[in-house]
């Protein structure tokens, strides 16, 4: 069975002949009958002819594969479409066309297309699509290469289609884009034969320019809004700082435990520290003669010293004094 391809970008088209069978079968028988004739053997006279006889049958059938589908022309006109299997065929007068109907892709590209906006882009997108099997004559005898035909007519609607729209609504909207471009392309192809699965966009370039001022323009916007961020937070403060103003304007001895506790806290720290305090904050936390104040300050320097004197005691207990 002899097999010639037609092959145009990735289109598989296959003609598959039969009369070279025949051919073959009758010089075999030929051939055989002679040679058996001539060395007088009869076994190899009856093996000729059931070889010539297999190999002339084999010229009436033909094989096709589970992802194919057969058109048969007749003396040049269309006879019918067969499946997959072991399919009758007429040598010398059919000629059989198979094609793949397998999903197939296909890349496409729009480069340097201005926006509606006037935003030169680059645009690389792919196509999935398939033959369907029932109308495979329609994608063989419609269309002299459906693979080529699909693919301009993908990237003319991917054109037309970006200048069209604005250059956000193709970043943010891509599905919408995707889908569109899809419907454009299956309404064109529905007369080949032709299933669109899908179309998506897989890249959107721009210049190193725009870019650049794309980031900064990104850059300023989130800037803009860290600062709102802290401004509200600002607010925040304040409300809650005035709400606490209320609290402690009612209770004079919560506003003085506070300033209590913020003193401490200033001065809980390891080592010597000297602390510098207001008369006016002793005043408010009633600590407004000296002796009190003094008390308050020594009982703050035995809080601070605690550790070192803990260390001391330590050193003197690891080296006792030695007596003479």
């Amino acid at each position: 069975m002899s097999t010639r391809t037609f092959i145009n970008f990735d289109r598989l088209v296959s003609q598959k002949g039969s009369g070279a069978h025949v051919v073959a079968g009758v010089i075999v028988l030929l051939v055989g009958l002679a040679v058996a004739s001539a060395v007088g053997s009869l076994a190899l006279a009856y093996a000729v002819v059931i070889v010539g006889v297999v190999i002339i049958i084999s010229a009436f059938l033909m094989i096709i594969k589970q992802y194919e589908r057969a058109v048969i022309l007749r003396l040049g006109r269309f006879q019918r479409q067969v499946g997959p299997g072991v399919q009758f065929r007429i040598p010398f007068a059919d000629n059989i066309l198979v094609i793949d109907v397998r999903e197939k892709v296909r890349e496409f590209t729009a480069e340097r297309m201005l926006t509606k906006d006037n935003v030169p882009v680059t645009i690389d997108a792919i196509l999935r699509y398939r033959i369907i099997e029932d109308r495979a004559r329609d994608a063989i005898l419609n269309v002299e290469n459906f693979n080529d035909m699909i693919q301009q007519v993908s990237q003319t609607t991917l054109r037309n289609n970006i200048g069209a729209s604005f250059f956000q609504d193709i970043l943010s909207k891509r599905e919408d884009v995707n889908q569109h471009i899809k419907e454009v392309i299956a309404e064109e192809s529905r007369g080949w034969g032709i299933e669109v699965r899908g179309v998506e966009i897989r890249q959107v370039a721009i210049p190193k320019e725009l870019e650049d001022a794309m980031s900064m323009q990104a850059q300023a916007e989130r800037e803009k809004n860290a600062r709102v961020t802290y401004g509200e937070s600002e607010v925040l403060v304040a409300k809650q700082f005035q709400e606490a103003a209320k609290v402690y304007s009612d209770n004079p001895v919560a506003y003085a435990l506070r300033q209590s506790n913020m003193l401490y806290e200033s001065i809980k720290v390891q080592g010597n520290t000297i602390v510098m305090v207001p008369s006016e904050s002793l005043n408010s936390i009633g600590f407004g003669n000296l002796a009190l104040t003094q008390a308050y300050l020594d009982s703050i320097k035995s809080v601070t010293k605690r550790p070192s004197d803990n260390g001391a005691e330590e050193n003197k207990s690891q080296n006792p004094p030695q007596t003479q």
